[in-house]
């Protein structure tokens, strides 16, 4: 199976998440692995951190080390196996080729009117990659970066999602913003190494649950 955490607009998030999605799920797979394809490798740095303090490190491979088609064949529509894949912030041949292939979208998205207008933009992509493919591709919104005080620009955001249904999902699960998720990453650690109790933590299982209730359909 293969799980795309994709926008065409960097600093959502996607990489923070992504890696916490993959050493939280990676039980459940025989085979995974974390396909970094963000100019700036934040899930391959990560993994460097874990090595330097003797961390155990899931498999992550940058697109320019690997065949593409044969590795999107490994693990399309494999139960067993999973590929996740942290694309660019940025529309591209490889990112599109993403798109089409996988079998799951996840798009965070925070609260704010230029991540709505990227949000346009990357609808736009889904639109055109959709003809491409000759079926409607869809993406899973996650809200993230979530300021609980934000209560009506958040429930614009919700609005905005659900009436744009023919190519988003709103998802049930909410990553609000927390300190835990920026101080994790910088010492190697996923949100539930670092504080077992934090609400972060219980945020990326909830996500887990959901997405891989979704792969399994």
């Amino acid at each position: 199976m293969i799980v795309l955490f994709g926008h065409q607009k960097g600093g959502v998030g996607k990489s923070t998440i992504a890696i916490n999605f993959a050493y939280q799920i990676q039980k459940k797979y025989k085979d995974l692995a974390l396909l970094d394809l963000d100019s700036q490798n934040s899930a391959i740095l990560f993994n460097q951190l874990r090595e330097q303090e003797n961390l155990p490190c899931i498999k992550c491979i940058k697109d320019e080390d690997i065949d593409f088609k044969e590795l999107i064949s490994t693990y399309s529509k494999n139960k067993n196996n999973l590929l996740i894949i942290d694309s660019g912030g940025y529309d591209s041949d490889i990112n599109r080729a993403a798109l089409i292939k996988a079998d799951l979208i996840i798009t965070p998205v925070g609260i704010s009117q230029i991540e709505i207008f990227g949000l346009q933009k990357f609808r736009k992509i889904l639109k055109e990659a959709s003809q491409a493919l000759g079926k409607t591709i869809k993406t899973n919104v996650l809200l993230n970066n979530v300021d609980s005080r934000s209560k009506n620009k958040l429930k614009d955001l919700r609005e905005y999602i659900k009436d744009k249904s023919n190519y988003f999902n709103l998802l049930d699960t909410t990553l609000h913003t927390r300190a835990d998720y920026k101080n994790s990453y910088g010492e190697g650690l996923t949100v539930k190494e670092y504080n077992k109790k934090g609400a972060a933590q219980v945020e990326i299982k909830q996500l887990v649950k959901e997405i891989y209730k979704l792969l399994n359909k």
